[in-house]
């Protein structure tokens, strides 16, 4: 498992220096790529030059380092290390940007300090700094690296919403993100009512907190985190409907994004648990594939499009989902409007009748507060749903919540249906086979 980050490189003199400090590298642990660690400072230069003549400017130095750390527990090489740094350098660079590959072996954590030339050499343009790249992208390409050499990937690290402290704990497996994760899962499969989920989560330490969002405390922190973060699959309203619905599996992530292992590395070479690990692990993938490609009568490319979409479509559904429980979520706090607007019928008789209606009014306060508000709720009611009494509103609710079960049911698969397609599929199957070998 490996983690990484990236930062500015204020002086690229000083970070050289420190990076190539004898008791921390070594001569075989650097790569450079269309420069030259003796010479950095000048090779970096000339594309600066060539970019303030092609854009008329005068600016500085620009340099960035990524750091990426492996655990300890892959025993890997510091040769391994510096060969996934390049890799990593050269896939997420695109071969567009000069870049120096220095590993560190001075720890039990070895490292790569990746530094490269903010002004992409080919077009002269700047380094594209976005947040989806610097982390989203950055992280994806050393996942796959990660993928490709057998190293475990941190789970959920590809997320825009997790920082770097968050991806780190999950790489240390300290998350308390990922530790919820896991047993808000267990919890659902073990409970038959939300009421039987809240309690066996109590039990558990992880004391709840109701409102617009289901949150639970952090024993460490003692802070309440929103369940909403952790994807649409723990909304409070998915956890319901998880719990009603035991056979549903929540949507997973593409896993077209998976990578062939290659057991011609030396750590599989004497290790035959790992070789029978890796050689299981490819036939599911295959498997895998190939079924996807049989069911759906499509090329690999058209399959990884398929894929992609699929992630932006789960997106999109992801925002409708927290907008319906939103809507929902406003809609139960509207229940008692109508009651509270007949009962101040009195209220309002006795303001017109009063002398002074403004000391009227300020006497009975709260209770213009409250008209006021179901009032305007009411009204909202009225407008937007046409929607006149408490009947009206429960069978609007009713409609929404089925709406929102729809659609997030739709994003799963029944464990049961997928079965019996299975097992339909595997009878034509053999029928075309027995067809086919009576013609003969």
């Amino acid at each position: 498992m490996s983690i990484v980050k990236i930062q500015q490189v204020r002086s690229l003199r000083a970070a050289v220096k420190y990076s190539m400090q004898d008791h921390k590298t070594n001569e075989d642990l650097v790569t450079s790529f269309e420069c030259d660690i003796e010479t950095i400072e000048r090779d970096f230069k000339s594309v600066l030059y060539d970019y303030n003549e092609k854009t008329n400017s005068n600016k500085d130095m620009s340099a960035r380092m990524i750091i990426q750390s492996f655990d300890s527990d892959d025993n890997l090489t510091p040769e391994q290390a510096h060969q996934y740094g390049v890799e990593l350098a050269e896939n997420y660079l695109k071969g567009k940007h000069q870049f120096v590959v220095i590993t560190h072996t001075e720890t039990d954590n070895l490292h790569n300090h990746i530094i490269f030339n903010s002004i992409n050499f080919e077009d002269l343009k700047m380094f594209d700094s976005k947040r989806q790249h610097t982390i989203n992208d950055l992280r994806k390409e050393n996942d796959k690296v990660s993928e490709e050499h057998g190293l475990n990937i941190i789970e959920g690290g590809r997320r825009k919403e997790i920082t770097f402290n968050e991806y780190v704990a999950r790489a240390k497996k300290q998350s308390f993100k990922g530790k919820l994760e896991g047993i808000i899962d267990d919890s659902i499969l073990k409970s038959n009512s939300f009421e039987d989920f809240l309690e066996l989560m109590n039990k558990q330490g992880y004391e709840c907190k109701m409102g617009k969002y289901l949150s639970f405390k952090n024993p460490r922190s003692n802070k309440f985190m929103r369940t909403k973060n952790l994807g649409m699959n723990y909304f409070e309203s998915s956890i319901k409907y998880r719990i009603a619905n035991k056979d549903y599996t929540p949507v997973k992530q593409a896993f077209i994004d998976k990578r062939w292992i290659d057991k011609s590395q030396a750590k599989f070479k004497n290790n035959k648990g790992l070789q029978k690990w890796a050689t299981k692990q490819n036939i599911n993938y295959l498997n895998e594939i190939s079924s996807k490609l049989y069911k759906q009568n499509i090329t690999l490319r058209e399959l990884n499009e398929i894929e992609i979409k699929k992630e932006n479509l789960i997106s999109g559904f992801e925002k409708q989902l927290e907008l319906i429980d939103g809507e929902i979520f406003k809609l139960e706090k509207m229940k008692d409007c109508f009651d509270i607007y007949q009962s101040s019928y009195s209220l309002i008789k006795a303001y017109k009748e009063a002398e002074d209606k403004m000391e009227f009014k300020q006497a009975n306060y709260s209770k213009f507060k409250q008209y006021d508000a179901a009032k305007r709720d009411m009204n909202y009611l009225k407008k937007q749903y046409d929607v006149t009494d408490v009947a009206g509103l429960n069978y609007k609710l009713s409609l929404m919540t089925e709406e929102r079960n729809l659609l997030y049911g739709s994003l799963g698969k029944d464990k049961e249906k997928a079965k019996e397609l299975e097992q339909q599929e595997q009878v034509k199957k053999q029928r075309n086979q027995k067809d086919h070998g009576n013609e003969r």
